[in-house]
């Protein structure tokens, strides 16, 4: 049964018009919530200081989906280090200038502050708070040692919160690892370690993604799968990594073309290609629906929007074997899909693909289907939304 929504296009819960704040409100009609079972609908505050790429992409998603209501104030996705430091500042003016709503939770990513955000706004400490992490500004122990400023940002937010969301189960265990050594790197943190209290209310919490245009495009207009065509997001790709790879790919005789999006100023012009812009979603999906591979390079990727899209549309992934992918692609397959990491690896697997076919597989779509089904738009939402009135239920200031 289709789900009605609602969106409120005038007044909303500040008093004002949305579109001077960025904020969006989001409704659904009392008589379909009821009709469906659900007896509670919370009202949610979503404060995102970085709203771009799979941080956009999750909470349009939500949105549209989640059988709560939410109101989202938003800032745009440029310099995350002034965001971590400043963002909870300008919050804090817009809500104790324009706030007069019902709120039930606040849910933030961790491009905010919560810790000043709640000093800021006493109000909010009284309510519980959700921080999902889609990604960690905690210094990686094995690299190069900066300023900590931003690393107190993610602990001391860790710390504020009720609860704990993260993106993969990958994801988790790298911000333990970060948080740990940072611990360990500070004395004055030490004498009372702060990551078990953290861990113990941490959970993975696959992102919500809409991932029905596929479908949609291929009912009304079917798409043929054109052989010997990559897709690849440059976007936080490892670029050095790509060209040597693709470079080797072409000394071993192979003819190809590039579907690319994202920035092109670092990958190299002796491949074909044709561009796509990062903002064209139906563009995006009809080239994945015809190349007949994907390709990453991110390393250490704690989600990949674009990856799930991928096998959604039938591509065969060709991934680092790091960050989320091992837990997206099925044991049976990883040895076909997965590289270590060096060009030649990668070219060899790409080579695979276009002479050992190992897309026959019979059971290879239906594995690969089963392995991106919980970021489904509305069994994610369910999992999300159910775990949000757990949280409100059992708060001491919950409704």
């Amino acid at each position: 049964m289709p789900i009605a929504k609602c969106r409120i296009t005038g007044i909303s819960l500040f008093g004002i018009w949305p579109s001077a704040l960025g904020i969006l409100f989001h409704a659904q009609p009392r008589d379909v919530i009821l009709l469906l079972g659900m007896s509670t609908q919370l009202d949610i505050l979503a404060l995102e200081p970085f709203y771009g790429g799979v941080r956009k992409a999750m909470l349009e998603t939500v949105m549209r989906c989640s059988r709560h209501r939410w109101t989202l104030l938003k800032l745009p996705p440029r310099r995350i280090e002034r965001r971590l430091s400043a963002a909870a500042h300008w919050f804090a003016e817009q809500l104790s200038r324009h706030w007069a709503g019902r709120l039930d939770l606040l849910f933030t990513s961790e491009a905010l502050n919560l810790a000043d955000l709640l000093r800021l706004v006493p109000y909010l400490e009284r309510k519980p708070s959700v921080v999902y992490f889609h990604d960690n500004q905690l210094q990686d122990p094995d690299g190069p040692q900066g300023n900590a400023a931003n690393d107190l940002v993610n602990l001391n937010t860790a710390q504020a919160a009720l609860e704990l969301w993260f993106n993969s189960e990958f994801h988790l265990n790298l911000f333990a690892y970060r948080a740990a050594a940072m611990v360990e790197r500070h004395a004055e943190l030490s004498s009372r370690n702060p990551v078990p209290e953290m861990l113990a209310k941490s959970r993975v919490m696959p992102p919500p993604f809409d991932l029905h245009l596929a479908s949609t495009i291929q009912m009304s207009n079917p798409i043929k799968r054109q052989q010997r065509t990559i897709f690849v997001s440059t976007r936080d790709a490892d670029m050095e990594l790509l060209n040597l790879g693709l470079s080797t790919l072409s000394m071993r005789g192979e003819r190809f073309t590039l579907m690319t999006v994202g920035p092109l100023e670092n990958l190299s012009n002796s491949f074909p290609r044709v561009a796509i812009d990062e903002g064209d979603e139906y563009a995006q999906t009809t080239a994945l629906l015809r190349a007949d591979i994907f390709l990453s390079t991110r390393r250490w990727a704690p989600v990949d929007l674009f990856a799930v899209r991928a096998l959604t549309a039938g591509c065969w992934p060709i991934l680092p074997e790091d960050g989320v992918y091992t837990e997206m692609i099925p044991r049976k397959f990883r040895n076909s899909c997965l590289f270590d990491g060096t060009p030649d690896s990668m070219a060899s697997r790409i080579q695979d693909v276009w002479h050992l076919h190992p897309e026959a597989d019979a059971t290879a779509e239906v594995a690969f289907q089963d392995s991106i089904k919980g970021f489904d738009a509305f069994a994610a939402c369910k999992a999300m939304d159910e775990r949000l009135s757990v949280l409100v239920e059992r708060h001491p200031d919950g409704r």
